[in-house]
Protein backbone atom coordinates (compact mmCIF):
# COMPACT_ATOMS: atom_id res chain seq x y z
CA UNK A 1 0.00 0.00 0.00
CA UNK A 2 1.79 3.40 -1.12
CA UNK A 3 2.42 5.80 2.44
CA UNK A 4 0.22 8.93 2.89
CA UNK A 5 2.75 11.13 1.08
CA UNK A 6 2.56 9.35 -1.86
CA UNK A 7 -0.92 9.65 -1.59
CA UNK A 8 -0.63 13.04 -1.43
CA UNK A 9 1.74 13.76 -4.21
CA UNK A 10 -0.16 11.93 -6.48
CA UNK A 11 -3.97 13.69 -5.42
CA UNK A 12 -1.77 17.18 -5.48
CA UNK A 13 -0.48 16.20 -8.96
CA UNK A 14 -3.66 15.06 -10.51
CA UNK A 15 -6.06 18.28 -8.67
CA UNK A 16 -3.22 21.02 -9.82
CA UNK A 17 -3.67 19.80 -13.38
CA UNK A 18 -7.75 19.30 -13.02
CA UNK A 19 -8.54 22.50 -11.60
CA UNK A 20 -12.31 23.43 -11.37
CA UNK A 21 -13.84 26.33 -11.90
CA UNK A 22 -16.56 27.23 -9.96
CA UNK A 23 -16.86 31.11 -10.94
CA UNK A 24 -20.38 30.39 -12.97
CA UNK A 25 -21.68 31.92 -16.42
CA UNK A 26 -24.98 33.14 -16.13
CA UNK A 27 -27.62 34.43 -18.43
CA UNK A 28 -31.22 36.01 -17.59
CA UNK A 29 -33.46 36.04 -20.47
CA UNK A 30 -36.66 38.47 -19.85
CA UNK A 31 -40.07 37.94 -22.27
CA UNK A 32 -43.03 39.93 -23.27
CA UNK A 33 -45.95 38.88 -25.14
CA UNK A 34 -44.96 39.97 -28.71
CA UNK A 35 -48.43 41.56 -28.93
CA UNK A 36 -47.08 44.14 -26.94
CA UNK A 37 -49.06 43.24 -23.88
CA UNK A 38 -47.38 43.76 -20.31
CA UNK A 39 -45.63 40.52 -18.80
CA UNK A 40 -47.98 40.78 -16.00
CA UNK A 41 -50.69 39.63 -18.35
CA UNK A 42 -49.16 35.93 -18.34
CA UNK A 43 -50.05 33.26 -15.84
CA UNK A 44 -47.78 32.29 -13.39
CA UNK A 45 -48.30 29.02 -14.24
CA UNK A 46 -47.85 29.85 -18.06
CA UNK A 47 -45.14 31.21 -20.13
CA UNK A 48 -41.71 29.72 -20.18
CA UNK A 49 -43.04 27.46 -17.31
CA UNK A 50 -45.70 25.87 -19.84
CA UNK A 51 -41.69 24.16 -20.86
CA UNK A 52 -41.71 20.57 -18.39
CA UNK A 53 -38.36 19.06 -17.11
CA UNK A 54 -38.30 16.89 -20.58
CA UNK A 55 -37.59 20.34 -22.35
CA UNK A 56 -35.04 21.36 -19.75
CA UNK A 57 -32.96 18.55 -19.71
CA UNK A 58 -32.25 18.49 -23.60
CA UNK A 59 -31.63 22.27 -22.98
CA UNK A 60 -28.92 21.66 -20.07
CA UNK A 61 -27.36 18.96 -22.11
CA UNK A 62 -26.74 20.99 -25.01
CA UNK A 63 -24.14 23.05 -22.10
CA UNK A 64 -23.40 19.30 -21.12
CA UNK A 65 -25.08 19.36 -18.20
CA UNK A 66 -27.86 17.21 -16.44
CA UNK A 67 -30.61 17.96 -14.42
CA UNK A 68 -30.41 16.04 -10.45
CA UNK A 69 -33.04 17.73 -8.84
CA UNK A 70 -36.46 19.65 -9.29
CA UNK A 71 -38.84 21.51 -7.52
CA UNK A 72 -41.63 23.56 -9.08
CA UNK A 73 -42.40 26.46 -6.75
CA UNK A 74 -45.53 29.13 -6.72
CA UNK A 75 -43.86 31.78 -8.84
CA UNK A 76 -40.81 29.49 -10.36
CA UNK A 77 -39.65 26.02 -11.09
CA UNK A 78 -36.23 25.25 -9.34
CA UNK A 79 -33.53 23.25 -10.67
CA UNK A 80 -30.40 21.70 -9.38
CA UNK A 81 -28.14 20.70 -12.13
CA UNK A 82 -24.75 19.44 -12.69
CA UNK A 83 -22.95 22.26 -13.06
CA UNK A 84 -25.02 24.58 -11.13
CA UNK A 85 -29.03 25.98 -11.08
CA UNK A 86 -31.79 26.98 -13.33
CA UNK A 87 -35.04 29.10 -12.41
CA UNK A 88 -37.78 29.18 -14.49
CA UNK A 89 -40.40 31.99 -14.39
CA UNK A 90 -43.14 32.54 -16.57
CA UNK A 91 -41.88 35.77 -17.90
CA UNK A 92 -38.21 34.72 -17.60
CA UNK A 93 -34.87 32.14 -17.35
CA UNK A 94 -32.22 32.42 -14.78
CA UNK A 95 -29.46 29.76 -15.69
CA UNK A 96 -25.80 29.50 -13.79
CA UNK A 97 -23.19 27.53 -14.84
CA UNK A 98 -19.81 26.65 -14.17
CA UNK A 99 -16.74 24.42 -14.75
CA UNK A 100 -16.35 24.27 -18.81
CA UNK A 101 -19.66 24.26 -19.68
CA UNK A 102 -21.37 26.02 -22.97
CA UNK A 103 -23.69 27.42 -21.40
CA UNK A 104 -24.21 30.31 -24.73
CA UNK A 105 -25.14 27.11 -26.82
CA UNK A 106 -28.54 27.12 -25.14
CA UNK A 107 -29.70 30.42 -26.17
CA UNK A 108 -30.81 30.02 -29.34
CA UNK A 109 -33.00 27.04 -28.06
CA UNK A 110 -34.57 29.16 -25.32
CA UNK A 111 -35.53 31.91 -27.44
CA UNK A 112 -36.98 29.87 -30.33
CA UNK A 113 -39.27 28.14 -27.52
CA UNK A 114 -40.24 31.43 -26.25
CA UNK A 115 -41.28 33.12 -29.76
CA UNK A 116 -43.36 29.45 -30.40
CA UNK A 117 -45.40 30.46 -27.35
CA UNK A 118 -45.95 34.09 -28.26
CA UNK A 119 -43.16 35.60 -25.98
CA UNK A 120 -40.13 37.93 -27.15
CA UNK A 121 -36.70 39.27 -25.41
CA UNK A 122 -37.22 42.24 -23.74
CA UNK A 123 -33.83 41.90 -21.45
CA UNK A 124 -30.68 40.30 -22.07
CA UNK A 125 -27.78 39.82 -19.54
CA UNK A 126 -24.76 37.61 -19.57
CA UNK A 127 -22.30 37.87 -16.65
CA UNK A 128 -19.01 35.99 -15.36
CA UNK A 129 -16.46 36.58 -13.29
CA UNK A 130 -12.71 36.34 -14.47
CA UNK A 131 -11.66 32.60 -15.09
CA UNK A 132 -8.98 30.71 -12.31
CA UNK A 133 -8.15 28.19 -15.48
CA UNK A 134 -9.41 30.17 -18.78
CA UNK A 135 -7.46 28.10 -21.13
CA UNK A 136 -9.50 24.91 -19.76
CA UNK A 137 -12.53 26.73 -21.72
CA UNK A 138 -14.15 25.66 -24.58
CA UNK A 139 -16.16 27.97 -27.77
CA UNK A 140 -17.13 30.14 -27.45
CA UNK A 141 -16.10 30.85 -24.05
CA UNK A 142 -12.48 30.93 -24.82
CA UNK A 143 -12.44 34.73 -24.53
CA UNK A 144 -14.59 37.49 -23.62
CA UNK A 145 -14.43 38.66 -27.01
CA UNK A 146 -15.26 35.62 -28.59
CA UNK A 147 -18.19 35.65 -26.34
CA UNK A 148 -19.11 38.98 -27.35
CA UNK A 149 -19.04 38.04 -31.29
CA UNK A 150 -21.47 35.24 -30.34
CA UNK A 151 -23.95 37.32 -28.50
CA UNK A 152 -23.64 40.27 -31.34
CA UNK A 153 -24.74 37.20 -33.94
CA UNK A 154 -28.06 37.13 -31.41
CA UNK A 155 -27.84 40.78 -30.42
CA UNK A 156 -26.57 42.93 -32.71
CA UNK A 157 -27.08 46.43 -30.60
CA UNK A 158 -25.96 44.38 -27.55
CA UNK A 159 -22.92 46.15 -25.46
CA UNK A 160 -20.38 44.75 -23.47
CA UNK A 161 -18.59 45.55 -20.30
CA UNK A 162 -16.29 45.02 -17.82
CA UNK A 163 -16.02 46.15 -14.25
CA UNK A 164 -13.09 46.14 -11.84
CA UNK A 165 -9.28 46.30 -12.83
CA UNK A 166 -8.21 44.03 -15.11
CA UNK A 167 -4.93 42.93 -13.42
CA UNK A 168 -7.27 41.10 -10.76
CA UNK A 169 -10.99 40.57 -9.78
CA UNK A 170 -13.15 41.93 -12.49
CA UNK A 171 -16.63 40.61 -14.19
CA UNK A 172 -17.69 40.97 -17.44
CA UNK A 173 -20.88 42.02 -18.60
CA UNK A 174 -22.92 41.88 -21.69
CA UNK A 175 -26.60 43.35 -21.90
CA UNK A 176 -29.20 43.85 -24.87
CA UNK A 177 -32.03 45.61 -23.29
CA UNK A 178 -35.54 46.07 -25.62
CA UNK A 179 -37.84 47.03 -22.92
CA UNK A 180 -40.30 49.31 -23.72
CA UNK A 181 -40.57 52.08 -20.90
CA UNK A 182 -42.99 54.31 -22.05
CA UNK A 183 -47.09 54.23 -21.34
CA UNK A 184 -49.38 55.04 -24.79
CA UNK A 185 -49.90 58.55 -23.12
CA UNK A 186 -45.52 58.99 -23.26
CA UNK A 187 -45.63 58.75 -19.49
CA UNK A 188 -42.92 56.80 -17.70
CA UNK A 189 -43.95 53.41 -16.89
CA UNK A 190 -42.61 51.67 -13.50
CA UNK A 191 -40.91 48.48 -15.09
CA UNK A 192 -37.38 48.66 -14.02
CA UNK A 193 -38.09 46.75 -10.42
CA UNK A 194 -35.41 43.85 -9.81
CA UNK A 195 -32.31 43.85 -7.94
CA UNK A 196 -29.87 41.25 -7.35
CA UNK A 197 -27.11 40.50 -5.41
CA UNK A 198 -23.91 37.99 -6.25
CA UNK A 199 -21.00 37.25 -4.03
CA UNK A 200 -18.04 35.77 -4.79
CA UNK A 201 -15.85 34.19 -2.70
CA UNK A 202 -12.15 33.10 -2.87
CA UNK A 203 -10.16 30.89 -0.71
CA UNK A 204 -12.74 30.01 1.97
CA UNK A 205 -11.58 28.96 5.75
CA UNK A 206 -10.61 25.26 5.44
CA UNK A 207 -12.79 24.46 8.80
CA UNK A 208 -15.80 25.52 6.52
CA UNK A 209 -14.28 24.04 3.25
CA UNK A 210 -14.24 20.05 4.64
CA UNK A 211 -17.98 20.32 5.55
CA UNK A 212 -18.18 19.44 1.88
CA UNK A 213 -15.66 16.88 1.08
CA UNK A 214 -15.49 13.42 2.27
CA UNK A 215 -13.12 12.48 4.65
CA UNK A 216 -11.00 10.62 2.05
CA UNK A 217 -6.83 10.01 3.17
CA UNK A 218 -6.99 11.15 -0.85
CA UNK A 219 -9.37 13.99 -1.48
CA UNK A 220 -8.89 15.33 2.28
CA UNK A 221 -5.50 17.08 2.25
CA UNK A 222 -6.70 19.46 -0.92
CA UNK A 223 -8.33 21.46 1.28
CA UNK A 224 -5.29 22.47 3.14
CA UNK A 225 -2.16 25.28 1.45
CA UNK A 226 1.25 24.31 2.18
CA UNK A 227 2.50 26.50 5.05
CA UNK A 228 4.79 29.15 3.19
CA UNK A 229 6.69 29.37 6.23
CA UNK A 230 7.04 26.29 7.09
CA UNK A 231 10.20 24.13 5.66
CA UNK A 232 8.43 20.89 6.22
CA UNK A 233 5.18 21.77 4.36
CA UNK A 234 4.36 18.26 3.81
CA UNK A 235 4.71 17.78 7.43
CA UNK A 236 2.94 20.62 8.33
CA UNK A 237 -0.01 19.48 5.84
CA UNK A 238 0.19 15.83 7.11
CA UNK A 239 -0.34 17.29 10.92
CA UNK A 240 -3.55 19.23 9.65
CA UNK A 241 -4.85 16.09 7.71
CA UNK A 242 -4.54 14.18 10.65
CA UNK A 243 -5.95 16.57 13.24
CA UNK A 244 -9.15 17.49 10.98
CA UNK A 245 -10.15 13.41 10.60
CA UNK A 246 -9.13 12.98 14.32
CA UNK A 247 -12.27 15.69 14.70
CA UNK A 248 -14.47 13.84 12.29
CA UNK A 249 -15.26 17.36 11.38
CA UNK A 250 -17.18 16.24 8.12
CA UNK A 251 -20.67 15.89 6.96
CA UNK A 252 -22.42 12.30 6.00
CA UNK A 253 -25.43 13.48 4.45
CA UNK A 254 -26.36 17.23 2.01
CA UNK A 255 -29.01 17.60 4.87
CA UNK A 256 -25.98 17.93 7.57
CA UNK A 257 -23.75 20.05 5.53
CA UNK A 258 -26.49 22.56 5.04
CA UNK A 259 -26.93 22.67 8.75
CA UNK A 260 -24.12 22.50 10.10
CA UNK A 261 -22.23 25.12 7.70
CA UNK A 262 -24.71 27.72 8.65
CA UNK A 263 -26.25 27.66 4.97
CA UNK A 264 -29.93 27.00 6.26
CA UNK A 265 -30.11 29.70 8.22
CA UNK A 266 -28.48 32.59 5.85
CA UNK A 267 -31.86 34.07 4.57
CA UNK A 268 -34.54 34.20 7.57
CA UNK A 269 -37.62 35.01 5.11
CA UNK A 270 -36.75 32.20 2.87
CA UNK A 271 -35.89 28.31 3.33
CA UNK A 272 -33.96 25.67 1.31
CA UNK A 273 -35.96 23.85 -1.61
CA UNK A 274 -33.16 21.44 -1.87
CA UNK A 275 -29.15 20.84 -2.16
CA UNK A 276 -27.00 18.34 -3.17
CA UNK A 277 -23.04 17.15 -1.70
CA UNK A 278 -21.58 15.56 -4.61
CA UNK A 279 -18.93 12.76 -4.82
CA UNK A 280 -16.11 13.57 -3.33
CA UNK A 281 -15.98 16.98 -2.91
CA UNK A 282 -18.43 19.97 -3.58
CA UNK A 283 -22.08 21.37 -2.52
CA UNK A 284 -24.97 23.32 -4.53
CA UNK A 285 -28.64 24.52 -3.18
CA UNK A 286 -30.98 26.41 -4.33
CA UNK A 287 -33.64 28.31 -2.66
CA UNK A 288 -36.47 30.78 -1.86
CA UNK A 289 -36.97 33.55 -0.23
CA UNK A 290 -39.76 36.76 0.23
CA UNK A 291 -43.13 34.86 0.29
CA UNK A 292 -41.85 32.82 -2.75
CA UNK A 293 -40.94 34.95 -4.75
CA UNK A 294 -37.45 35.24 -4.83
CA UNK A 295 -34.79 32.61 -5.83
CA UNK A 296 -31.11 32.02 -4.03
CA UNK A 297 -28.23 29.63 -4.32
CA UNK A 298 -25.12 28.52 -3.14
CA UNK A 299 -21.85 26.63 -4.69
CA UNK A 300 -19.29 25.47 -3.57
CA UNK A 301 -15.77 24.05 -4.56
CA UNK A 302 -14.04 23.59 -1.57
CA UNK A 303 -9.67 22.40 -2.80
CA UNK A 304 -7.75 25.04 -1.39
CA UNK A 305 -5.88 25.55 -5.20
CA UNK A 306 -9.62 26.50 -6.55
CA UNK A 307 -10.89 27.25 -3.45
CA UNK A 308 -14.33 29.28 -4.10
CA UNK A 309 -18.37 29.74 -3.29
CA UNK A 310 -20.78 31.82 -4.65
CA UNK A 311 -23.65 33.30 -3.61
CA UNK A 312 -26.85 34.66 -5.43
CA UNK A 313 -30.68 36.05 -4.64
CA UNK A 314 -33.14 38.37 -6.37
CA UNK A 315 -34.61 38.88 -2.76
CA UNK A 316 -36.18 42.50 -2.68
CA UNK A 317 -35.19 44.64 0.46
CA UNK A 318 -33.79 47.94 1.44
CA UNK A 319 -30.20 47.08 1.56
CA UNK A 320 -28.30 43.81 0.66
CA UNK A 321 -25.74 45.48 3.17
CA UNK A 322 -26.49 42.73 6.13
CA UNK A 323 -27.39 39.77 4.12
CA UNK A 324 -23.38 39.97 2.57
CA UNK A 325 -22.32 40.12 6.19
CA UNK A 326 -23.96 36.91 7.26
CA UNK A 327 -22.84 35.33 3.95
CA UNK A 328 -19.26 36.08 4.41
CA UNK A 329 -19.40 35.41 8.06
CA UNK A 330 -20.34 31.65 7.14
CA UNK A 331 -17.62 31.10 4.76
CA UNK A 332 -14.67 33.04 5.77
CA UNK A 333 -13.09 34.14 2.57
CA UNK A 334 -9.48 35.50 2.08
CA UNK A 335 -10.86 37.73 -0.74
CA UNK A 336 -14.30 38.42 -2.34
CA UNK A 337 -16.50 40.27 -4.98
CA UNK A 338 -19.91 41.39 -4.71
CA UNK A 339 -22.02 42.64 -7.03
CA UNK A 340 -25.11 44.60 -6.94
CA UNK A 341 -27.79 44.99 -9.54
CA UNK A 342 -30.29 47.66 -8.95
CA UNK A 343 -33.59 48.75 -11.25
CA UNK A 344 -34.29 52.16 -10.76
CA UNK A 345 -37.59 51.39 -9.15
CA UNK A 346 -36.53 48.80 -6.89
CA UNK A 347 -36.58 48.10 -3.27
CA UNK A 348 -32.82 49.36 -2.82
CA UNK A 349 -33.20 52.23 -5.35
CA UNK A 350 -35.39 53.97 -3.71
CA UNK A 351 -34.10 53.37 -0.11
CA UNK A 352 -31.19 55.90 -0.79
CA UNK A 353 -28.10 56.26 -2.54
CA UNK A 354 -26.21 52.89 -3.76
CA UNK A 355 -23.05 52.25 -0.83
CA UNK A 356 -20.71 49.47 -0.54
CA UNK A 357 -21.01 47.46 2.53
CA UNK A 358 -18.37 47.78 5.62
CA UNK A 359 -16.88 44.03 6.82
CA UNK A 360 -15.33 44.00 9.57
CA UNK A 361 -12.05 42.37 8.80
CA UNK A 362 -11.59 43.23 5.88
CA UNK A 363 -10.25 45.78 3.39
CA UNK A 364 -12.19 47.39 -0.14
CA UNK A 365 -9.79 47.35 -2.71
CA UNK A 366 -11.56 48.80 -5.06
CA UNK A 367 -15.06 49.83 -6.48
CA UNK A 368 -16.61 50.24 -9.51
CA UNK A 369 -20.41 51.86 -10.60
CA UNK A 370 -21.88 51.90 -13.80
CA UNK A 371 -25.28 53.33 -14.55
CA UNK A 372 -27.08 52.15 -17.27
CA UNK A 373 -29.49 54.19 -19.68
CA UNK A 374 -30.85 57.32 -18.06
CA UNK A 375 -30.45 55.78 -14.58
CA UNK A 376 -32.82 52.91 -15.78
CA UNK A 377 -30.27 50.64 -13.29
CA UNK A 378 -27.13 50.45 -11.67
CA UNK A 379 -24.43 48.21 -11.08
CA UNK A 380 -21.40 47.96 -8.01
CA UNK A 381 -18.84 45.84 -7.65
CA UNK A 382 -16.82 45.83 -4.49
CA UNK A 383 -13.66 44.16 -4.07
CA UNK A 384 -12.54 42.99 -0.32
CA UNK A 385 -9.35 41.14 0.69
CA UNK A 386 -8.86 40.10 4.16
CA UNK A 387 -6.92 42.55 6.60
Amino acid sequence: MPSTNTMMEKYELAALDEGFEGAEKKMEIDFVPITGEDPETIPVEAGMRTYRREFWSDVVALLNGTILLYDPQERFDCYLISESSLFVYNDRVVILTCGTTLLLKTLPVMIKAAKDIGLEVSWFQYSRKNFLFPEKQHFPHTSFDCEVDYLQEVFPQGRPFVMGPMTSDHWYLFVADFIRRESVNGNRKIVDKDQMLNVYMYDIDASVAQLFMRADSLILPSIFRNSEEDGDADKDKLEKVEEAKNAQDFCATTEEATERSGIGKLMPDGGVVHSHLFEPCGYSMNGQAGNGAAYWTIHITPEAHCSYASFETNYACPSYHELIQRVVATFRPKRLTTVEHIDQDSCISTSGPVAPVELDGYRMQGRTLNEFGCKDYVVQLCNFECR
